[in-house]
């Protein structure tokens, strides 16, 4: 893997290192929002992009269902943002006396967001007066219509990326620069703010940085501020729900960081959505009974170890697909044994393999239900809109999308993206590298050099953890950990440290064979502190190692 080196020169203590990080992130010295942002109460409508008319059309259509008491749903999705936007607007409409329920749609049933199956499911259990989406509905014109032509009213938030032209609703609340769950909390918060309420400068944030952080929306900007304020609500969350899942994925809440909510949290909400029932996901985080939340915790980790089988079963399959796709610019690979559920999970795993675009299709039953993930550069979803008119539907952002088609067409998209990758997507893009902000010394290898790092915390989509480089680790110890030997940990010192360090490098146990003691090695690397059973020590999250021959 090619190393782009951001700073040539090497820092000689914690201060310097920290100056080249502001550098290297194009921030000033002195960037206050960045270091200290606004808390999300403070932000306006006008700086996450939302429109005030817009607000105000569905402002006045909530407040006649309460006045009324009408009938409303509110209209989720099954991802880790979805779950979080239905419940931060139902409770903000529930504290209003609003007669509103939740409805999340079934993966495998109903596909994804406004769909037809979802209706016809919604319509015949209760019809509503009035049904506000979260999280989608931005490309949903056919149901959008159908929702107005049987007399109900329709207000669409979302977050996703719009056609030339939007649904058919009584309004329209939508923003680019925020995730789905973000988007329903600048709405809830106008809503009680108009209503006369007051709002907690914590209220529902701990809802916001889950979201933010699964759905791995830049963490810059209004962004930066809900996952900062965010971290801190749940660090002191009361939610019962929430404690038994850090009980079980074996959390200590009172250090929960962006990493605790991406490999530790999200993943078990979104297990539901994957292999069972999202609306149990949504029940945990509700609940105050410590009873039924231990319940649902215990459904929703065993549903995610059973996701985490699935996906490695998969994976292997997949992985002898895409074999074949060696001397193309994207991956594309389908099976009517694939799990719609996993499909994005396979995708991204490729992805990191082979650093190419990757579409994983399920097929099944005359349909054909895709995911996709891309690499940095490269529009995926555009990319596939490109083949629209053979789809069924398609949506998502520039790095990860979806679509649905009929297995019957299934050879000629998969032709058709083949074609057009070879012909727009650039070569360069494709070659794997990664940035290694600034090569440092063993000697700012300490707890006070990781103090200063996560001055610049949460890390995330747009300001990724920093990189570091280690040049010439002498190898001490190295052996493999895990099931199947998965991972590797490399015991090392360099030239100007004493102190071994642990190196660890996750699902790479492969490359135990190729490194022997004495070898020296240049490591790749994230800097942190390991807590475990109450020690603390420092250790570095490979990404990348170079044998020095």
């Amino acid at each position: 893997m090619r190393w782009n080196i951001l700073e040539s020169t090497i820092p000689q203590s914690e201060n310097e290192l920290r100056n080249i990080l502001i550098k290297t992130r194009g921030l000033e010295k002195k960037d206050e929002l960045f270091f200290s942002p606004l808390n999300p109460t403070e932000i306006s409508i006008q700086e996450v992009g939302l429109d005030a008319g817009q607000l105000k059309k569905a402002i006045k259509r909530i407040l006649k269902a309460i006045e009324k008491k009408e009938k409303v749903v509110i209209f989720g999705d099954y991802d880790a943002d979805g779950v979080c936007a239905t419940a931060i607007l139902w409770q903000a409409l529930y504290k209003m006396g609003c007669q509103a329920i939740p409805f999340i749609p079934l993966r495998e049933k109903h596909g994804y967001g406004l769909s037809d199956k979802a209706l016809d499911d919604l319509l015949a259990k209760n019809k509503p007066d009035l049904i506000i989406t979260v999280d989608n509905g931005i490309v949903a014109h056919k149901s959008a219509q159908r929702v107005l032509d049987a007399g109900i009213d329709l207000i669409i938030t979302d977050h996703h990326q719009p056609e030339d032209k939007l649904p058919s609703a009584v309004a329209v609340v939508h923003s680019t620069q925020l995730c789905g769950a973000t988007v329903s909390w600048m709405f809830a918060r106008e809503i009680l703010k108009l209503a006369g309420y007051q709002i907690a400068k914590d209220w529902q944030l701990d809802l916001t940085a889950i979201a933010t952080i699964a759905d791995q929306v830049p963490l810059r900007d209004v962004n930066r501020s809900f996952a900062k304020f965010g971290l801190e609500a749940l660090r002191k969350s009361k939610r019962v729900g929430f404690k038994a899942l850090l009980t079980h994925a074996g959390l200590d809440q009172n250090n929960i960081d962006s990493q605790s909510v991406g490999f530790g949290i999200a993943p078990r909400i979104n297990a539901m959505g994957r292999l069972g029932h999202s609306l149990d996901a949504l029940r945990l985080l509700l609940t105050n009974n410590k009873s039924k939340a231990e319940q649902l915790a215990q459904v929703l980790s065993e549903t995610n170890i059973a996701r985490q089988d699935m996906t490695y079963e998969m994976y292997g399959h997949a992985l002898s697909q895409s074999e074949n796709w060696k001397q193309e610019h994207i991956i594309i690979v389908h099976c009517d044994k694939y799990h719609e559920g996993v499909v994005g999970l396979i995708a991204g795993r490729l992805m990191e393999q082979f650093y190419k675009p990757v579409i994983v299709i399920s097929v099944g039953d005359g349909i054909g239900k895709a995911s996709a993930r891309s690499v940095p550069g490269v529009n995926i979803v555009e990319l596939i809109r490109e083949v629209r008119d053979d789809l069924l539907d398609v949506g998502g952002h520039p790095m990860a999308a979806g679509f649905g088609l009929e297995a019957s067409k299934l050879d000629r998209v998969i032709e058709r993206l083949k074609k057009l990758a070879k012909e727009t997507i650039d070569k360069e893009l494709l070659k794997p590298s990664i940035n290694v902000e600034v090569v440092i010394p063993f000697l700012l290898i300490n707890e006070k050099t990781v103090k200063m790092i996560n001055e610049f915390a949460p890390f995330g989509q747009g300001n990724e953890e920093p990189i570091l480089g280690f040049k010439n680790v002498e190898v001490l110890q190295v052996f493999t950990m895990g099931a199947d030997n998965q991972h590797l940990k490399i015991v090392g010192k360099g030239d100007d440290g004493v102190t071994p360090i642990n190196f660890l490098f996750w699902r790479k146990g492969s490359l135990r064979e190729k490194i022997t003691l004495g070898d020296k090695i240049d490591v790749a690397g994230v800097l942190e502190l390991n807590k475990w059973n109450g020690k603390k020590s420092i250790q570095i999250r490979v990404k990348d190692v170079k044998l020095n021959v």
